[in-house]
C-alpha cells in the first residue's frame, strides 16, 4: 500500500489496537493498547495530536517517511500530529504507552513540536519517564495530573533544544557507540580513555555536559533498559536478568531499577 493511501485518521484517544484505554489529563492524554494475540496489524494511519509511543514490550516493524525502525522494549518515538505511519507488529503480547500533546500545553508552556521530538529524541531517559507517567497515570487520584505533567515537563527542561550545548564530538560519539555496544560489560575509564585516544581526565571532564549524567547512571540505564525485554522471557529469573545485565546481583538490579522507573521489577512485569 502506498503511503498517504487509505490511510486511517484517528481523533484524540482513539488507537488502531482491539484493546487500549485513555487517561485524560488536561492537556495531556495518556493512552495504553494492547496487541494480545497475533492480529493483522500495518495500516497507514495518523493521529490528530502530537504523540510520543514508548514500547512497554513486544515489538513491531515502523514505516515512515521511507524509513523503517524496529521497534523494541523499551523503544520511544514521537510523531507530528497528522504524519503518516504503519507498524507491523511481530512479537505478541504487544503493550505500548502513548502521550498525546493538546495544542494548550505547547503553548502554556512555551514549548514547540521541535522540544518536544529533539527531548525524546536525545534522551535516556525517556523511557523511565514514560513508565513513570504510567505509575501516576494508574494511581489515578487528585494529583496525578500535576505529578503527570511535571513529570513530562521535568523531562522536557531536562533535554530541550535550549540547554543543548554543542554536537557530541566525534570521539565522544565513540565512547557512547562503546558503551552502547558492550552495554553488559563493565568497562573502565582508563579503558574507554585508550579506546578513544583521549586522556581519562577529558571523559570525565565533558561526560556530563554532553549526557547530563555521570558515566556510572549511563551505564546502569543502559542495563535497565536492556532488562524489559529480558524480564519478559519467561526461561529466566529476575536473578538471571540481574546477571545477564551486568548487575553484581538481584538485589542490585532491583533497588536501580525502582530508583530509575519508580516500580519494581515484579510490578513491571505485571503490566
Amino acid at each position: 500500500m502506498h503511503e498517504g493511501n487509505h490511510s486511517v485518521f484517528l481523533k484524540k484517544g482513539h488507537y488502531l489496537a482491539p484493546k487500549y484505554q485513555t487517561a485524560n489529563f488536561d492537556d495531556l492524554l495518556v493512552g495504553v493498547t494492547k496487541y494480545k494475540s497475533p492480529t493483522a496489524t500495518g495500516v497507514w494511519h495518523s493521529h490528530e495530536k502530537p504523540m510520543i509511543s514508548f514500547v512497554l514490550y513486544g515489538s513491531n516493524t515502523e514505516y515512515r517517511k521511507g524509513k523503517i525502525t524496529e521497534r523494541t522494549a523499551g523503544s520511544v518515538n514521537y510523531y507530528h500530529a497528522y504524519e503518516q505511519h504503519k507498524n507491523e507488529y511481530r512479537q505478541f503480547p504487544s503493550k505500548h504507552i502513548s502521550l498525546e500533546l493538546d495544542a494548550a500545553f505547547l503553548t502554556k508552556y512555551h514549548y514547540t513540536e521541535e522540544h518536544i521530538e529533539f527531548a525524546v529524541k536525545n534522551s535516556q531517559e525517556a523511557a523511565f519517564t514514560f513508565l513513570k507517567l504510567m505509575n501516576e497515570a494508574l494511581a489515578d487520584d487528585i494529583q496525578s495530573p500535576h505529578s503527570v505533567e511535571m513529570l513530562f515537563i521535568d523531562f522536557i527542561e531536562n533535554r530541550s533544544i535550549s540547554h543543548e550545548d554543542t554536537p557530541l564530538p566525534l570521539w565522544m560519539k565513540t565512547v557512547r557507540d562503546v558503551l552502547n555496544d558492550r552495554w553488559n560489560e563493565t568497562i573502565s575509564l582508563n579503558e574507554l580513555a585508550h579506546h578513544v585516544a583521549v586522556h581519562p581526565t577529558t571523559i570525565s571532564k565533558y561526560f556530563r555536559r554532553y549526557f547530563r549524567c555521570t558515566l556510572g547512571e549511563y551505564t546502569r540505564k543502559l542495563k535497565v533498559k536492556r532488562s524489559f525485554e529480558i524480564m519478559r522471557n519467561a526461561n529466566y529469573s529476575l536473578t538471571e536478568t540481574a546477571f545477564m545485565c551486568g548487575f553484581s546481583d538481584q538485589s542490585h538490579f532491583t533497588r536501580t531499577f525502582k530508583a530509575m522507573t519508580g516500580c519494581l521489577p515484579k510490578d513491571y512485569l505485571k503490566f
